[in-house]
């Protein structure tokens, strides 16, 4: 009796308890993952469905350095007037088929408010193509200052 009391000893295994806690712990890892994923989608699809944000347009529209062509005037940039700047997030400002809003454009107005001293009324428009087909607007006007811009202006004109 003493023998087969030895042997069960020197079988080796899982107990039920052990495969128990082990498998609970699995589904709840399964369920964590899982539930980390369907977030992560509903995120995916909330970023999709947003619309461009202008105020980073107005920040790129006040930190765009002028560009001179020949002869030293404004030919990119913040040039006075109408301008459709190169964005590679938007695909209707030259942003290709990998722009973050490839069926959307943006533009920019400068409208000299005093020359003299850099002060301009700056208008953004955002183009943008909807699922249905139709095309939405949208429109922030602000001022800004901008001195250098002036001076560049100004010195061209002579």
């Amino acid at each position: 009796m003493t023998r087969r009391h030895q042997l069960r000893a020197n079988i080796s295994g899982f107990t039920l308890a052990e495969v128990l806690i082990a498998v609970a712990i699995f589904v709840i890892a399964i369920f964590a993952i899982l539930k980390m994923v369907s977030q992560s989608m509903s995120l995916v699809r909330s970023i999709q469905l947003q619309r461009p944000d202008l105020g980073t347009l107005a920040g790129k529209t006040m930190m765009d350095p002028p560009q001179t062509g020949e002869g030293g005037d404004v030919v990119n940039g913040l040039a006075s007037g109408l301008t459709t700047p190169d964005d590679e997030d938007f695909g209707g400002n030259n942003g290709g088929s990998i722009a973050l809003y490839p069926d959307a454009k943006w533009e920019r107005y400068l409208d000299p408010i005093d020359e003299t001293n850099g002060l301009y009324r700056a208008t953004i428009t955002v183009f943008e193509e909807n699922k249905d087909g139709s095309e939405s607007e949208f429109t922030l006007n602000f001022l800004l200052f901008r001195p250098d811009l002036a001076e560049q202006e100004m010195g061209s004109a002579q």
